[in-house]
């Protein structure tokens, strides 16, 4: 069984795993501990620098970045990425990374998931669904021109032929399981399978 916790909103109680109330929708905000973050890397404490109106974490030795979940969505958002003039016309894809090590999350030290930012990017991120996200050096960069130059358009793009690939397979699916519950009626399949005329 999972632990309860009570909702600081509503006070009922919920499982500690779920993200939001069940009853009133208010996140579950998970506790962070105020030490200074090291790197996942290098295991060294990692600085605060200024990045547009914002104060990221950022390794002194491998220049890798490790931004909180608020502030990853919001620098790779359209909000944040459009505005800026300094962001190259072309995205390059960079071949990914044969790494195979997961990282431990900055904040609670847990392995990080590693995926393929909006699939189609070619950048590896390294994820802590509760926490946050590790970039390494470089990577803010390549996303930011991603987006910028239509990637996450292409992401949706693709995801939107995907599923109208499952849809059609599940149609036709659907098709040949009618066309065979009829035909097991019109020819009183199961009487001739059991020998009862």
């Amino acid at each position: 069984m999972s632990e309860k916790i009570i909702c600081q909103y509503c006070d009922n109680s919920y499982s500690k795993k779920v993200k939001y109330c069940p009853f009133c929708g208010a996140e579950n905000v998970k506790e962070i501990t105020e030490t200074i973050p090291q790197c996942p890397r290098c295991n060294i404490e990692m600085e605060e620098e200024s990045f547009r109106g914002s104060v990221i974490d950022i390794c002194p030795k491998c220049s890798g970045i490790w931004l909180d979940g608020d502030e990853f969505r919001y620098h790779t958002s359209a909000r944040d990425i459009y505005p800026d003039k300094k962001i190259p016309r072309n995205f390059r894809r960079e071949p990914l990374s044969e790494e195979r090590k997961y990282l431990p999350c900055v904040r609670c030290k847990k392995l990080m998931h590693r995926e393929n930012f909006r699939r189609i990017s070619s950048v590896l991120i390294d994820k802590c669904p509760a926490h946050g996200v590790w970039l390494d050096a470089g990577e803010l960069e390549q996303i930011r021109s991603f987006i910028a130059n239509g990637g996450l358009e292409d992401s949706q793009d693709k995801q939107i032929m995907e599923n109208k690939e499952k849809i059609s397979k599940v149609s036709r699916e659907t098709k040949d399981l009618k066309l065979f519950a009829r035909q097991m009626n019109k020819w009183k399949l199961r009487k001739i399978l059991y020998g009862n005329f």
